[in-house]
């Protein structure tokens, strides 16, 4: 509702200055391409580069490759608006879940800014640009920070932002309220998950060639749709406690009623002369099972020969708390088979369940981007992913039993990267 009504407000305080003075309303179009080709060499384990999009095996050209649009509306001298539309390989294809931004802006003074709408959740350093391949130096950003991260990577709500020049520096601090629906798809099945009282502060200070950011958010897990899970929580609320007394604590980890996630980052930029030095480190609590609480963090290096920079970089991330145990179900003596051997089953697809969001994994990165003009560069990456067993969460495993597998996955990409 509230962003519907954002869009409504936004028509009509456009239609306004255009009545009382048409000569103040300025609009600019832009846009932003990556197209890139990719090949993977493990045909068990699917790849894609964040939660929304699609896992795939193989080359492809599909899981990096975007294209983005956004209009830049200036009403008046206080007044103005973004609407950006991102084409990405989604799972799930709705508009909506295309929309990134489309927010009104209000500027009482040059220090204040308000916004309501869609809008960038501002956590991460690469938030107002994560799609924006020819602003960074890799082909997608580290694959074990940012994945998760565009799941609530914008949301609708409002923030207000408070900006000043200190001494030789700039700070930007931004308070944020709203909610988000993630839409993704779950082996075939669609998985929506909302995000609720969605509250996020940012502090951004900016000093000659360092910039640092630090963030903190809270959110609860609201409703979901997703059809495999009902029946799964069916299955384990319908076993009597009195065979397998944790199969009620297990369901209640899975639903997501009275839960929540919190979320910590800070993040460090250096760029001076030759060099680009970038790091983020992020801790997640968690207390639905789905979303586990995970440490994740990378640092990437980069050098500037003439028009090419060349860089590596390390990445991880690792559940912070161990997978939980599911004990057996213990059987009085006489019990019939049809009903032993059900729940039996359920007991083991409950541990193999728990493990697949598990994350454990890390990965290295060599790559150069050559600057071809002021609007293209071209890039060429290679990765090595180690997947440890119990580990693979931001793969898509083609046998889900296999979750006590570990995988070493290599990457190659090449990409060109444009703006207009």
């Amino acid at each position: 509702m509230l962003f519907r009504g954002t869009i409504a407000i936004a028509i009509l305080v456009i239609s306004a200055a255009n009545k009382s003075d048409a000569n103040e309303v300025d609009v600019q179009f832009s846009g932003f391409a990556s197209l890139t080709l990719s090949y993977t060499d493990d045909s068990d384990i699917a790849f894609a580069s964040n939660y929304l999009n699609e896992n795939d095996t193989g080359f492809s050209v599909t899981r990096d490759s975007i294209l983005g649009g956004q209009a830049n509306i200036s009403v008046s001298k206080n007044w103005d608006s973004v609407v950006q539309v991102v084409v990405q390989d989604h799972s799930f294809k709705s508009l909506d879940n295309f929309l990134e931004l489309a927010f009104v802006r209000y500027r009482p003074s040059r220090h204040w800014a308000i916004r309501a709408g869609r809008l960038n959740s501002d956590l991460y350093l690469l938030s107002e640009y994560p799609y924006v391949g020819y602003a960074y130096l890799w082909i997608r950003p580290p694959h074990e920070y940012y994945s998760f991260a565009n799941i609530a990577g914008n949301y609708d709500g409002v923030d207000i932002e408070y900006s000043k020049a200190i001494d030789e520096g700039f700070l930007r601090l931004k308070l944020a309220y709203g909610s988000s629906t993630a839409k993704l798809k779950a082996y075939n099945d669609d998985f929506f998950i909302d995000f609720d009282n969605l509250t996020t502060f940012s502090a951004t200070y900016s000093l000659d060639a360092w910039t640092a950011r630090f963030s903190l958010s809270k959110s609860d897990f609201g409703g979901y749709k997703l059809t495999s899970l009902d029946e799964f929580l069916a299955l384990l609320d319908a076993v009597p406690q009195s065979i397998w007394p944790q199969a009620q604590t297990i369901s209640n980890k899975f639903n997501t009623k009275g839960h929540s996630i919190e979320y910590a980052a800070f993040g460090l930029t250096y760029d001076h002369n030759n060099w680009l030095i970038q790091s983020e480190v992020g801790i997640s609590e968690s207390d639905w099972i789905i979303a586990p609480s995970v440490f994740s963090t990378y640092i990437s290096a980069g050098y500037r020969v003439n028009n090419a920079i060349f860089y590596t970089s390390f990445s991880a991330a690792k559940n912070r708390h161990d997978v939980i145990q599911v004990n057996e179900p213990v059987f009085s003596p006489g019990i019939p088979d049809q009903i032993s051997e059900p729940i039996q089953q359920l007991a083991l697809a409950t541990q193999a369940a728990i493990k697949v969001p598990y994350v454990h994994q890390h990965s290295m990165n060599i790559g150069v981007k050559w600057q071809l003009s002021e609007r293209l560069a071209l890039k060429a990456q290679l990765d090595r992913f180690d997947i440890k067993p119990e580990g693979a969460g931001l793969w898509s495993l083609s046998n889900p039993s296999d979750v006590d597998k570990g995988h070493k996955v290599h990457m190659l990409s090449l990409n060109a990267s444009m703006v207009f």
